[in-house]
């Protein structure tokens, strides 16, 4: 039987359905996506895009490949946060977290603390083109540091988001920056420069509003002596070296001689293994029974740190929470949210509902602010419905050049707008790979630090005012028949590097 086209109706009701459930989970449980019922929420709307799409004869041979080639395109995504894990866990048994944040209390003062962390996790992200990695070796250090101030762990979280994600837009070496010049056809370095009338203000209302929080953050007498406190609570419980810097200096190092995530960050957990081994014999006994570290229990302390979940006895609960690690393990639930929000963008692919919605709109905009405006909405709609941010680059960007092409606009346009409305918002969706790993990473619910990521939702905000103003729009000449754009995800994700 022939299939038929899903209605406009059909098409938004799997959407309508999950976002009711979502806040029904947050009004019921909180912000943290984490735990489960935001799976159940995906499997149940995906459920229901199933009905649909079967009443409109999708072969359900046909639903299964979509959900299987989603979730295969998110397997690099997945391999890389359980390898997050990893790392995470041997930098803390190591010492290496600690001892960046020891450090780091030493530089980093209350008074500029939040525009710090901005400006510090930029840097990195910037250096790297990862944010990914970023957030996972600076941005829990600076958690940790925020946290020993004073400061309200979602701010801290925001800032330390804000900063990453710039650097994840601008870097030349960054995964998204070349996807998206390459799905638009558009020179990189012409991409960026054209990104910049954007992003730098963006950058710059968020300095000034983390400025303004810090300056208005409770902090003082208390905080200085809670300072004090973790320091030496620290310094009691893990030998700190300055030697032990050179293993997040090391990794920094490989991701800009752009060395795939995957092999840093094994790298980095290993050399970092070696490294408890050598400087934590004192900390690892602490974490035995009988306090009598051998060669057998220090080797199943070494592991367990890779895979599952070490806490510290220092006497300092919400110190003994913050240390504390789950290895890969800890990791799990994000990767059930990850593979439920892949089987929703699955269902939602092979049910031609995104089709649906994104053709029924772009049939009604011919102003390049029109167009501006729609293909914004079509990235944060593919974010929220995919669960991916890849995919809220790629299907998009082949959707709406031949559109801004038609009307006389610059590749460069759209290349700049999928960046707005595409990686910048991926961060602020709880099950998006991106949300939901971050999430995960610095362990703040997403929803927590929404509020706080000021760069990632002035971004699409800013595009929108700039599109709409007109400025820096420039009309040109429709192209020639036949040039030649990727016609497949699978060719776009040749030009893209790892997270």
């Amino acid at each position: 039987m022939t299939q038929r086209q899903p209605t406009i109706i059909q098409s938004v009701i799997p959407i309508l359905v999950l976002l009711g459930l979502i806040m029904a989970t947050v009004l019921g449980t909180g912000a943290d996506a984490l735990p489960g019922a935001n799976q159940l929420s995906l499997l149940i709307a995906s459920a229901v895009g199933v009905c649909i799409a079967v009443y409109n004869r999708v072969r359900w041979a046909d639903m299964m490949q979509g959900m299987v080639h989603t979730i295969s395109a998110s397997l690099p995504a997945i391999l890389i946060l359980l390898m997050v894990g990893m790392l995470s866990g041997s930098w803390m048994i190591s010492g290496v977290i600690p001892t960046m944040i020891y450090y780091g209390l030493e530089i980093l003062q209350p008074d500029y603390f939040l525009p710090a962390c901005v400006v510090i996790a930029a840097a990195v992200s910037v250096a790297t083109g990862s944010s990914w990695s970023t957030i996972a070796t600076i941005g829990v250090a600076l958690i940790g540091i925020g946290h020993a101030l004073g400061f309200n762990m979602a701010m801290t979280a925001g800032a330390i988001i804000s900063g990453a994600y710039f650097g994840d837009k601008v870097s030349p070496l960054s995964d998204t920056t070349n996807l998206a010049s390459a799905v638009t056809g558009t020179d990189l370095f012409a991409h960026i420069r054209y990104m910049m009338q954007t992003t730098v203000p963006s950058l710059v209302l968020t300095l000034i509003a983390f400025t303004v929080l810090t300056l208005t953050a409770d902090s003082g007498e208390a905080t200085a002596a809670g300072v004090n406190a973790f320091q030496q609570t620290v310094a009691q419980t893990y030998q700190i070296h300055p030697a032990l810097l050179l293993i997040p200096v090391l990794a920094v190092f490989l991701i800009i001689r752009k060395v795939p995530a995957v092999p840093v960050l094994m790298i980095g957990s290993l050399v970092a293994i070696g490294a408890a081994a050598l400087y934590q014999r004192e900390f690892l006994a602490t974490l035995v029974p009988d306090g009598s570290l051998t060669f057998g229990s220090g080797y199943e302390l070494l592991t367990r740190a890779l895979y599952g979940e070490i806490t510290p006895h220092t006497g300092d609960a919400s110190v003994d929470r913050l240390l504390s690690t789950g290895g890969m393990a800890g990791m799990l639930n994000t990767v059930w949210l990850i593979v439920t929000a892949m089987v929703f963008g699955g269902v939602m692919e092979a049910g031609h509902f995104l089709e649906r919605i994104t053709t029924a709109i772009l049939g009604r905009v011919r102003s390049a602010g029109g167009l501006v405006t729609t293909a914004t909405g079509s990235c944060l709609l593919f974010n929220l419905t995919s669960g991916d941010q890849y995919m809220s680059i790629v299907v998009p960007g082949k959707m709406f050049i031949g559109a801004f092409r038609r009307n006389g606009l610059q590749s460069r346009l759209l290349s700049r707008t999928l960046e707005d409305g595409g990686t910048a918002t991926s961060v602020l969706v709880p099950w998006n790979t991106c949300g939901a790993t971050q999430a995960s990473i610095l362990g703040v619910p997403t929803l927590a630090y929404l509020p706080f990521t000021f760069f990632c939702w002035l971004s699409p905000l800013m595009t929108l005012a700039v599109a709409w103003a007109g400025w820096g729009i420039r009309r040109e000449e429709p192209p020639v028949e036949g040039d030649s754009l990727p016609e497949s995800i699978e060719e776009v994700e040749t030009y893209s590097v790892p997270r």
